[in-house]
């Protein structure tokens, strides 16, 4: 297996840096995500590790050998770069069958034809489309289209495994059981994995560690929990999971709502003037007994599993997500009294 190592990585197209200054150590074994909006440069990061971009500065090494300098002038084209890549579009070749899809690389490597046969086999049957070696593309799932490229990319073995957005074309059902058999063959396998992606579910479902990235900058990196309950700033908050923003302010040395004297929280990190108050849906407490804080419901919205409310606190309205069996418990129009859990505090914009 290999590890993967970036350092003080820029990628500038003309005057627009799409990658400023990534930096990046992925251990041997390791599944990190790349996530971020659209636009944010995490396809073109992924991009100057396959090879198929050069990075304007910086160096990228796969295991023991760097693959990119702009200091040397290095550049290891991504043939020789020992990685298997799994596209968004699943890439594979409508005229061949999907053994022969499998074995192509094998093939390339000139891998004599019983040895070839046996690994493709073994490949197939690791990603559970042992009897359809036979078959071609177009008789096939998406699902399974994406498990012919996954079969294909792991086949050679490589050291690392890169994935751009594998699974944005499919339905949402089975986009959620794709991500446990990734997952499921990463752990078998023990390859490195560096995976792409906009969905901060799957992110945070699959990954040892999340980069999350904005505008070309990386924001933070952490595990899945560190960056939910522990953001670095508000940018990472908002796109990870569901928040509350409310407008607060700093009165000597504590804080408020704006509007609300009722309830206030230690200023312990030194904030001044305008600030937000962060709280996520699920770490309010609502009852009709009293609480920090009363509000009207608004709005129920019904999920099956939860109820997502909307209740109005002085002018604020704030996301509470509850159990479904509490849809007949709050009724719209209802006083209600709420309890903030895990606050978080940011410099209002």
């Amino acid at each position: 297996m290999a590890e993967v190592r970036i350092e003080h990585v820029f990628k500038r197209f003309g005057a627009v840096t799409a990658v400023d200054d990534f930096n990046l150590v992925v251990k041997d074994g390791e599944f990190v995500s790349i996530l971020g909006p659209s636009g944010c440069g995490k396809t073109t990061t992924l991009r100057m590790i396959a090879g198929f971009e050069r990075a304007t500065e910086g160096t990228i090494s796969i295991g023991e050998h760097v693959v990119s300098s702009s200091e040397t002038g290095t550049f290891v084209p991504p043939e020789d770069r020992d990685i298997g890549m799994v596209f968004q579009s699943y890439a594979v070749w409508p005229h061949m069958t999907v053994a022969e899809n499998v074995g192509y690389p094998l093939k390339i490597k000139k891998v004599p034809k019983e040895e070839r046969e046996r690994r493709v086999q073994a490949m197939l049957d690791l990603v559970h489309l042992g009897e359809y070696g036979k078959r071609y593309p177009n008789q096939l799932s998406g699902g399974q289209q994406q498990r012919v490229s996954l079969a294909r990319a792991l086949v050679a073995e490589p050291g690392l495994l890169l994935l751009d957005e594998p699974l944005s074309n499919l339905d949402a059902k089975l986009r959620e059981s794709m991500r446990f058999e990734i997952l499921e063959i990463q752990k078998k396998t023990g390859i490195t994995v560096v995976y792409v992606t906009h969905d901060q579910s799957e992110a945070m479902a699959m990954s040892d560690r999340v980069v999350v990235m904005s505008m070309g900058v990386v924001q933070q990196i952490g595990a899945p929990h560190e960056i939910y309950t522990s953001p670095a700033n508000k940018m990472v908050a908002d796109f990870i999971g569901l928040i509350n923003f409310l407008d607060g302010e700093v009165k000597g040395d504590r804080i408020f709502l704006v509007g609300n004297d009722s309830h206030s929280w230690a200023n312990k990190n030194g904030l001044e003037g305008e600030v937000t108050v962060a709280v996520r849906p699920e770490s309010i407490t609502m009852s009709a007994d009293g609480g920090e804080f009363c509000g009207v419901v608004t709005h129920r919205f019904y999920l099956g599993d939860s109820v997502d409310f909307r209740v109005d606190v002085n002018g604020h309205i704030v996301r509470v997500i509850k159990k479904g069996s509490d849809i007949e418990a709050f009724p719209d129009g209802s006083t209600v009294y709420l309890d903030f859990d895990q606050v978080m505090f940011f410099k209002r914009n």
